[in-house]
Order: C-alpha cells, then structure tokens, then sequence
C-alpha cells in the first residue's frame, strides 16, 4: 500500500499523507473504536443469518479491507480518508 490521503472534515483545504503504519499509530484510538463498531454491526447481521451461514469472521481483517469506507463512515473524527494510492 502507498499513501493515504487524509483530510480535515472542517477545513477541506488541509491534506496530509501518511504510510499505513503513521495512519495506524496517529489514528490508533479512532481506528479501535472504529473497529469496534464496525465488528459489532457485523455481529448484528450475522445473528440474522441461519446457523449454516454463519462464519468465524476476523471483522479487523474484513474492516482494513475496504478501510477508506469503514474508517469515515464508524470513526468518530474530524478527519476522512480522501483516498488511498497504491
């Protein structure tokens, strides 16, 4: 993975890049708790899936899977990932 672009969600002027590592060790608590969101809206509709469907799931592996849109849509911050260049 290259760069994520990042930006403020108050002043869309104000870009900054990071490698993934930085966007994990600046946004470590926004991305826990996103995490944590996210596998518990998974959890969710899992419980509406009948007991054949259902699977062991890693939701962090399925969250960093399509980061750009779970990080924006469950991370409670005032920043938003633009987009990610590979």
């Amino acid at each position: 993975m290259g760069k994520i672009i990042i930006k403020d969600r108050r002043n869309h002027a104000y870009e900054q890049e990071l490698t993934l590592e930085e966007f994990n060790t600046r946004f470590k608590n926004e991305l826990y708790s996103a995490i944590q969101i996210y596998s518990k809206d998974q959890m969710k509709k899992d419980t509406l899936k009948p007991p054949f469907a259902k699977q062991n799931n890693n939701y962090e592996s399925d969250f960093y899977q399509d980061l750009r849109w779970n990080f924006n849509n469950n991370a409670r911050t005032n920043y938003y990932i633009d987009k990610i260049e590979y």
